[in-house]
């Protein structure tokens, strides 16, 4: 039973059988480099917003920060997870955008692909999205996303009223997600 594992490994790793492979439409993505693999996707945009409908999320974080005007600091964030092993995927996605960073994520054993630069968000990571939309209920939160960058791009989320109205945004994107506060926690305890 050793030599037949053996015969397949050395199979496997022959050049002529991956050509075959190859030949067949048989290819794995630990063959691809970001580069090699975008080339192979034909609308990398159309395909990214497909991918992010599925394994990415919008969302908006708040901090308590006591340096903050209001005692809080929000912070928009985009992000794309993937298990390790699919990571040439986050690659491409950053690679198309040109900003944001891949890292671990060890509470869920993933890599992410994260923006948070405000600029970025703005000027990159909306326009896709406005361009290329969603076909999911993630549209929603995509939606809601924008409005509240575009009211931290006003500089709103200064005035204690505005920053309100964010909070009470923020908390009707990703429904199915977990907060640490209820946005009563955070309103109650706004400066």
């Amino acid at each position: 039973m050793d030599n037949t594992v053996g015969s397949l490994r050395q199979l496997a790793d022959d050049p002529v059988t991956t050509e075959v492979k190859n030949r067949n439409g048989i290819k794995s993505l630990s063959h691809y480099t970001p580069t090699s693999l975008s080339k192979e996707i034909r609308n990398i945009p159309e395909y990214i917003t497909g991918y992010v409908d599925g394994e990415g999320c919008f969302t908006v974080t708040f901090n308590q920060k006591t340096k903050a005007l209001l005692g809080w600091e929000l912070k928009p964030s985009f992000s794309v997870s993937q298990n390790e092993d699919r990571r040439q995927v986050l690659d491409i996605i950053r690679e198309y955008f040109g900003c944001g960073y891949i890292r671990r994520d060890y509470a869920d054993k993933t890599v992410k692909f994260e923006v948070r630069d405000h600029n970025d968000l703005m000027t990159k990571i909306i326009p896709h999205f406005e361009r290329f939309p969603l076909l999911s209920s993630k549209q929603k939160d995509f939606e809601l996303f924008k409005k509240i960058c575009k009211m931290v791009d006003l500089k709103l989320h200064l005035k204690r009223e505005e920053f309100i109205k964010i909070i009470q945004l923020a908390y009707q994107m990703n429904s199915s997600g977990k907060r640490r506060r209820t946005q009563e926690e955070i309103i109650n305890s706004l400066r």
